[in-house]
């Protein structure tokens, strides 16, 4: 008990920081808010006349980098504005009466209109999304808004959309239907993920692009991450360290949140479903200023979430996991300058079986916090950003129904302070990017680790350039980037990255890409001091181990033949060296076999993808199709991959009806081997998961302006193949939407 009330109070203080650091910069933004509406009333009413913004027409979020053109009737139009970081443009004097005004940026529609109509609308213009745009906007580690051609590999997103229709309980579940993704157990508990074979600790999880907690101490578990105020994650299906560092090996999944929408409204929503879901969030949002001399906006969302199913846990007579969710963001733009304070806190329960009438508990808590600083002036921008994050895993066991006190291992923890200072330019035709990272990461595991602690410190510096051939806003882009990272326990690696995305025509793109990846070794693989009694081993780390390390080749080609549909293919090949396992190495003087990792390993994956998505299908409709084929082994023993299935595939189609959305997915994953030791020991195949289709059924409606239905089953025909971890059965759902209570817009 007084290990939970001491792991409550260092989790209540690291989230008191976090929420102090958002305060201070709502402080600051208020301050500058209130000085800069003193400073400006004289001139306000002239500034609104000679400022313009460009915003998104759903949420009504700035929209960076627009392009707003002119031209007088009958002529082409060269004159231009760009909007900065805070969607802020300009109109020059000279766009004179009679003339046209047309706005467009990255992943939105082309807009055009009278000068006249500009004008009244005071050059507030608003953009709709364009669900199929060739050259999307995504959001990397730095934060700032990039082309997807400024990427060197190929990234998916599952928008919001998308989000609200699956109705998925967590990220893991959600990711799970993409092709080219499988979501495995985790140990005990937990689900865990591979991107193209590989997974686990080398697929790296942000929410944000700051890290989610629970990797420093190798706790990671993707079933823990709410949907709660999501706009879409996006997936890098590759290794691409260079911009986001260590464990970036495989792949990289950002959990993205909703950006503050000015206005203020009230959102919540309420979920009932099979295997005893029951959840529920609320999301309150507001802020913003009718003046161009400052704006400030702020978003809380909390989110309860409860359900018998523990991922890889079959029995849910006794299973059950429960998580709170707390997210918290301010933002203050003025004149050039952006600030930004997010916090974040978690608190999650597991139970499970063990044996003997005994049930585990894993009581996890987390608190994180981040304060950015941006300074833009003309096509250049600085950035500053502070974060501070604090992760605590306990695990006991009980009879009952709580656990008892001390019936456990100690009490784990970790602690990451990370400070990144970053530039970025525009020079003609290139776009550079460079950063210095700094970090202080530590954790506390007593009984496994020498000293029971850990730590390091590590610097990191990267560098990328995107170079649009032709002009600046050319459709054909060179990348080059690399990171230097230099850790003072396993030493130093670099990573570097070159890519092409060339238009052949307008409409088709060819794609390649040559990366590298790396995975740092863990605190515990190279401190590891751990002794099993009852297992007769003892697992001692080496202080010896150097990063895995990958190399990823990969062309494609996207194809935009029709407005609305958008076709694309790609090959893939990656080679994965020094992978670190742990051996046998001796005896130790008492007799116990002693275990220690080494970098023995090697894999191979390999394959293909296609994807298809149309939009406007007889008139509302949208089809999404998608295959991968997987070919992934290991080098030494030659064995299949554990669990990696040769094929995977999904389709789903949706339709809007007036005020209902039907939705329907079939998603498949074909046969997977199961590698493990056998009876003599060595490792080989040791059974199969067998191949599982599913169809998923869902359907929204929106009753009036507030209120909204949805309901869903997943896994119609009940499926149940033999080998998956878990329980995969037919599950029923049903939530209750009410949302824009107590609207107020700007």
């Amino acid at each position: 008990m007084r290990a939970g009330r001491r792991a409550g109070f260092r989790v209540a203080a690291a989230a008191g920081l976090a929420l102090l650091a958002t305060a201070a910069c709502v402080g600051f933004a208020e301050g500058r808010v209130a000085r800069g509406v003193a400073g400006v009333a004289a001139p306000a009413r002239g500034l609104e006349q000679r400022l313009g913004r460009l915003i998104d027409a759903e949420s009504g979020a700035p929209i960076p980098g627009a392009i707003v053109m002119w031209s007088e009737s009958g002529r082409a139009g060269s004159a231009a504005a760009i909007a900065d970081a805070d969607g802020w443009f300009a109109p020059d004097p000279a766009w004179g009466p009679g003339g046209t005004v047309q706005a467009s940026a990255l992943g939105y529609r082309k807009r055009v209109l009278p000068r006249e109509e500009a004008t009244a609308l005071q050059w507030r213009i608003a953009l709709v999304r364009d669900p199929l745009a060739l050259d999307e906007i995504v959001v990397t580690a730095d934060g700032r808004p990039r082309r997807r051609s400024e990427v060197a590999l190929h990234v998916e997103s599952v928008g919001r959309e998308e989000v609200r229709a699956a109705g998925s309980a967590s990220v893991d579940r959600l990711l799970a239907e993409l092709p080219g993704i499988q979501v495995g157990a985790g140990t005990p508990t937990g689900s865990s993920l591979s991107i193209r074979g590989i997974g686990g600790a080398r697929v790296l999880v942000l929410l944000d692009g700051q890290p989610a907690g629970g990797a420093l101490i190798e706790d990671r578990d993707l079933s823990r991450m709410s949907l709660a105020g999501v706009d879409r994650i996006e997936v890098v299906k590759g290794p691409l360290s260079s911009l986001y560092g260590s464990d970036a090996l495989g792949g990289v999944v950002n959990v993205v949140t909703r950006a503050p929408a000015p206005g203020f409204r009230v959102d919540a929503q309420a979920t009932s479903g099979g295997a005893g879901r029951r959840e529920a969030q609320a999301t309150v949002s507001g802020g913003g200023l009718p003046s161009p001399g400052g704006s400030l906006v702020y978003q809380v969302n909390g989110s309860w979430r409860q359900e018998d199913r523990v991922p890889g846990v079959t029995d849910r007579d006794v299973a059950f996991a429960r998580v709170w969710d707390l997210r918290s963001s301010v933002r203050f733009a003025t004149g050039g300058w952006a600030v930004r304070g997010d916090a974040s806190l978690l608190r999650e329960r597991q139970r499970w079986p063990v044996g003997g009438g005994f049930s585990g508990f894993n009581d996890n808590t987390g608190a994180s916090g981040w304060v950015e600083v941006r300074r833009r002036a003309g096509r250049s921008e600085w950035t500053g950003r502070v974060f501070a994050h604090d992760y605590d895993h306990l695990y006991r066991s009980a009879r009952g129904s709580a656990p008892v006190a001390g019936s456990g291992a100690p009490e784990q923890q970790e602690r990451l302070g990370r400070a990144t200072l970053a530039y970025s330019a525009a020079w003609g035709a290139h776009h550079f990017d460079v950063g210095l990272e700094g970090a202080l990461r530590g954790i506390r595991s007593p009984e496994k680790l020498l000293e029971d602690r850990a730590s390091d410190r590590q610097v990191d510096l990267y560098v990328q350039d995107a170079w649009r051939l032709g002009s600046p806003d050319g459709a054909s882009v060179l990348t080059a980037g690399a990171r230097i990272t230099r850790n003072s326990r396993w030493g130093s690696t670099a990573s570097p990255s070159v890519g092409a995305v060339v238009a052949v025509r307008e409409g088709v793109r060819v794609r390649g890409a040559v990366a590298r990846g790396f995975r740092a070794p863990s605190f515990k693989e190279l401190a590891w001091n751990f002794v099993n009694l009852g297992g007769g081993y003892v697992l001692q780390g080496f202080d010896g181990l150097e990063p895995e390390r990958s190399w990823n080749v990969s062309a494609g080609l996207e194809w935009q033949p029709a407005s609305g549909v958008l076709a694309g293919a790609e090959l893939y090949a990656n080679r994965v060296e020094n992978l670190i396992e742990s051996g046998f190495v001796g005896h130790a003087p008492n007799g116990l076999s002693i275990y220690s990792p080494r970098n023995v390993a090697q894999a191979v994956t390999r394959g293909f993808e296609l994807d298809f998505r149309a939009v406007g299908v007889a008139g509302s409709g949208e089809i999404v199709a998608g295959y991968a084929y997987l070919d992934a082994r290991s080098v030494r023993p030659d064995l299949p991959l554990d669990r990696q299935a040769k094929h995977s595939a999904r389709a789903r189609t949706s339709w809007t009806l007036g005020r209902l959305r039907l939705d329907a997915t079939v998603h498949f994953t074909g046969q997977a081997p199961i590698i493990g030791p056998g009876a003599d020991g060595q490792t080989g195949r040791i059974g199969a998961q067998e191949r599982f289709a599913a169809l998923d059924l869902r359907a929204a409606l929106d009753v009036g302006r507030h209120f909204a239905v949805l309901a869903g089953v997943d896994n119609v025909f009940d499926a149940r193949p033999e080998g998956w971890q878990g329980f995969v059965e037919r599950r029923f759902r049903l939530t209750g939407e009410v949302g824009r209570l107590f609207e107020r817009s700007r």
